[in-house]
This record gives structure tokens, sequence and C-alpha cells, in this order.
């Protein structure tokens, strides 16, 4: 392990803080953040208030005075030092300047099992520290300091001048079969200059408002959907963002002018934003929220899918609430599920978890548009079709699989089987007679 000579000499800080208090308003007052830390779900719900409960009113409230000098200090030289040096190398050592800014703060803390500092947003929280580490900032060794944050810049240049992807030789394979025999390893490295088997277009837009794009255009829409009590990661992007933007708003004034980062058509539910119930359907008014700007990104789906078009989308979740909400609003939107397929959860992301149990499986929809008015049809005898299809896809399943499938994704897959079910008789699936079900009592009878 690591040890630590204790602090007897508080010199250099005492130092430190006389020159920001003379500095920050003088040759520095351009290169830290003013501005407050706002109210949202990061900052005043999920660990508390950390403005009125720990302080932290302001972004510079999370820095001790040296971290603030240092800090202001390289702002200002990466924005000015030398004459000769181009906008794009500037906003080069800008990235290595981000990254050192989350390894330089007063949410640091040692990692006593791994025998090294930990930066902050090591967990996505502002979960203030009971106990902290200062970094030191121009050492040649150690995690987190500017040498390790800037070291990687030459091969970012490196790449910017020869960039490339890799792309699955499997995949070239089928589109090119006179490349069978000439292709080794599972991959190629293929750069922009390369030909193309078809030609992309990428737009940065609202998923509301695919304005370029006609109507019945397109055969396949592939997507993600976010569920809604995610992570809200744009309120954790600001703890970056009111730094860069003070050397970025003058050049890019459209995308660094806002104070904040843009958070208004975020398809999430965040109740630091749309606070309280509504009363008729007493649901929080952030679920309502988000389900309706959902609703209009699979409206705006349909509208572009032809006549005999397929959507895709992958979703599984632990709790009932945001399936319901994305698949209510999928239903409303004029899609039903056609299909539903387990597969193999993406294992980058680590195990997936259904309560308290771990889950192998993911579900992908496989979505068309609605062309008839659903049939009325007994919850008990739909119920009877999906456990049908369950038991084969299990027994199919468990064929590849020696010690059979956990409960947490036999659940997964019925719940799956079950909506599948469920949107083909969308409103007329009656569990007394007269008295249809709901999605919710449909994903809760299916358990």
């Amino acid at each position: 392990g690591r040890f630590f000579i204790p602090v007897d000499d508080s010199a250099l800080f005492d130092a430190a803080i006389r020159e920001w208090e003379v500095r920050k308003d003088a040759d520095l007052k351009d290169y830290w953040p003013r501005s407050e830390v706002p109210y949202g779900f990061m900052t005043g719900i999920a660990n508390g208030d950390i403005r009125t409960g720990h302080g932290f009113t302001h972004w510079w409230k999370m820095f001790n005075p040296r971290q603030l000098v240092v800090h202001a200090c390289l702002l200002k030289a990466i924005r000015n030092v030398g004459r000769h040096h181009t906008h794009d190398a500037r906003l080069f050592v800008l990235g290595g300047f981000q990254q050192y800014l989350r390894n330089q703060v007063m949410f640091t803390i040692w990692n006593v099992s791994a025998d090294k500092l930990e930066p902050m947003f090591a967990n996505n929280n502002y979960h203030p520290k009971a106990t902290m580490v200062e970094n030191c900032a121009f050492p040649k060794y150690g995690r987190g300091n500017w040498a390790s944050q800037t070291e990687i810049l030459p091969a970012c240049v490196d790449w910017t001048y020869a960039p490339w992807e890799l792309v699955s030789n499997e995949r070239l394979s089928e589109y090119a079969p006179e490349l069978n025999g000439a292709l080794k390893g599972k991959s190629e490295k293929v750069s922009p200059g390369d030909q193309v088997l078809n030609s992309a277009a990428l737009a940065c837009v609202s998923s509301t408002e695919l304005t370029s794009e006609g109507d019945a255009s397109f055969d396949l829409v592939i997507t993600d959907p976010p569920f809604g009590g995610l992570l809200h990661y744009s309120e954790l992007a600001d703890f970056f963002y009111v730094w860069l933007r003070l050397v970025l708003k003058d050049k890019y004034p459209d995308y660094f002018s806002a104070e904040y980062t843009p958070k208004t058509l975020e398809a999430v539910a965040n109740r630091a934003r749309q606070p309280g119930k509504d009363e008729e359907s007493n649901k929080d008014n952030a679920d309502i929220f988000y389900q309706r700007l959902l609703t209009a990104c699979w409206k705006e789906a349909h509208r572009v899918l032809k006549l005999g078009g397929l959507l895709v989308f992958t979703f599984h979740h632990s709790e009932d609430a945001p399936w319901v909400a994305v698949l209510e609003s999928l239903f409303d939107a004029g899609f039903y599920l056609a299909a539903t397929y387990p597969i193999r959860s993406d294992e980058t992301k680590g195990t997936g978890e259904f309560g308290s149990k771990k889950i192998e499986y993911d579900i992908i929809h496989v979505c068309r548009k609605r062309r008839v008015d659903p049939q009325p049809i007994s919850w008990a005898k739909m119920r009877r079709q999906v456990l049908q299809d369950v038991r084969r896809l299990q027994e199919m399943l468990e064929h590849h699989q020696e010690e059979g499938l956990p409960e947490a994704d036999l659940q997964v897959i019925r719940r799956g089987k079950a909506l599948e079910y469920f949107s083909r008789h969308y409103g007329k699936v009656y569990k007394d007679e007269g008295v249809p079900i709901n999605v919710l009592e449909a994903i809760v009878g299916i358990n």
C-alpha cells in the first residue's frame, strides 16, 4: 500500500487562498464558473439537496481555492497562450482539461481496496463525500493529473488524420462474397475514404420532428427508447459544461450561450422539472410528460414508415411502470407487437438486474402498423396462448443451456410474449364481460 505524510505546514495552501482572492476578479475573472447549481433530480432529489444540505450552491464551491487557481490558469492558458496555435489545437487540449477536471475536485476519494484515486462520477451522481483526497496537479506519475489526462492527445491527433472504424468480417462477407478467404480475424479497419456498400445520411434532430423525411419513406426503423427513470446524464454533464462554455461561447454561440445543457425536449421522467401529480389520473406529472413525448416519437416513426414497414427496438426493465409507459405510448401511436425475440444481453454493460436477480436475456420487439381494428378476446384465453408459447421458447433456449433458465429470465420472456399477444388485441382484452384490462394489469397478470 501507499503511505502519506500528514500535512504539518499549511503555508502553501494559505498562499493559494491569498492568490485566489487577489486574482479571481482580476486576470482570472473570465475563467471560472459563477453560475448556481440548478435544482435538478441529480442535484436536489437523488442524494438529497446538495445545495441546501451540503452548501454546494454554486459550481465553484465543488473546488478548493488551490484547485480554482490551477483550473482557471489552465483554462486561460488554453485560450490565450502562444500566437501560432490553431483553434483546433486548443480544442484538443480542452478535451484533456475536461477529463482532468473530474480528477481535481472535492468529490474525489481514495479507493482503499484498489489503492488508487477514484475521480468524480466513478459512480454517476453528485453524492457529497465524507472523506476526500486532493489530487496533485502536475506530477510525472499518478492518476488524474495533467500529464496522465493529456498524454492521450497525440494519439487523438493521429486518429483525426487517419480515422478508422471497425467493421465485422462476417458482415463484409455477406455483402461481398468475393472477399471470402481474403479476410482474417473478426473485423477489418475501414477509413472514411473506403468504398461503402450503402450510403447513409446522419442528422442531429429531435425524434419528434423528422421534417427532412417524407411520409411512408422507410422500410425499417431501429431505435433504443429511453426508460423514464434513467440516469439524468444531461444534469451530470453540466459539471463539465459550465467550465467549457467559458472559452467556447464566443466561438460557438448557438451551442454554448445557454448557462446549462439543453434539457427541455429530453424524453425522460424528471420529478425536479415536472413536480407533483395530475389530479385526474393521480399519475406523476413527470411520467405524463415522458409518456407524451415518447408517444410523439413513436408517431413520427409511424409517419415515416411504409405500410408494411417494421419498427424494431430492444427493451427490458425490472419494474412494471417503465414497460407500461413505453408500450402504452407505442400502442397509442398505432403500432402493435408482431413478434418478440429473447437475446443475450449486452455483456459490455454488465449483467442487468431483475429485482435482486440477474438477467441474461433482453427482448427485441418487432412492431408493425396496426391496419385493422383489434378483435375482442378473454384474458383467460389469451393467457393460455401466452403460456403455451413461453413453454416452447423455454424448451428451445434450455436446449442450448444445460443449467436451464433462471426464473428472472423466464419472467422477462413471459412478459415479452404476453405483451406481444396483448398488443394485437389492445383495448379489447376482457377479464370480465365488458371490462377491458390495461397494460399494467396484463403485465402483473402474466407475472
